[in-house]
């Protein structure tokens, strides 16, 4: 298309644009588009300029909706109702070394108990009592939840000397 040819009026663009011509004169105001004359407009600049202008507010929009999201996710997370995947692994390998270490004294540590235990009938039960006795308190080290252990430096700052001795 020529430059200088191609005059239409502001009807025209409405139509070819899909808006009225209240539309029209709004977003010449704002500058979006651009008035040839008194009137009348240059048909493929107008067209550019408008979808310019559609495109850059498409953008701006997906902007607004990551930035929604992101700040939906920081008050999640702020609030305890998501972990970070980090914190989440090292709480949860923590209770588990400290699990199986428990598990792996567990024997040494009933059987003196298991051996005092003098014939009888009863002494199934209280095996048993001990045995299980040793076992809920190793699972107990599974049991606990609380939001604040996800969060690194709060578990860290809760944890006793023991524990990193058993990790050791």
């Amino acid at each position: 298309m020529n430059e200088k040819g191609n005059i239409s009026s502001c009807k025209v663009v409405a139509q070819v644009l899909d808006i009225t011509e209240r539309r029209v004169m709004q977003l010449t105001q704002d500058g979006i588009i651009e008035e040839h004359c008194a009137g009348g407009y240059r048909l493929l600049p107008t067209l550019q300029r408008y979808i310019r202008y559609l495109r850059a507010g498409q953008d701006n929009v997906e902007f607004a909706k990551i930035k929604r999201e992101s700040a939906a996710l920081d008050l999640a997370l702020k609030k305890g109702e998501m972990h970070k995947t980090a914190d989440v692994e090292f709480v949860v390998t923590n209770m588990l070394v400290a699990f199986k270490s428990k598990l792996e004294t567990l024997p040494h540590k009933t059987l003196p108990a298991i051996i005092g235990v003098p014939d009888g009938d009863d002494r199934v039960e209280s095996v048993t009592a001990i045995l299980k006795s040793a076992f809920d308190e190793a699972l107990a080290e599974l049991s606990p939840y609380d939001p604040a252990m996800f969060n690194v430096d709060t578990y860290v700052a809760g944890l006793d000397d023991t524990v990193f001795d058993e990790m050791a």
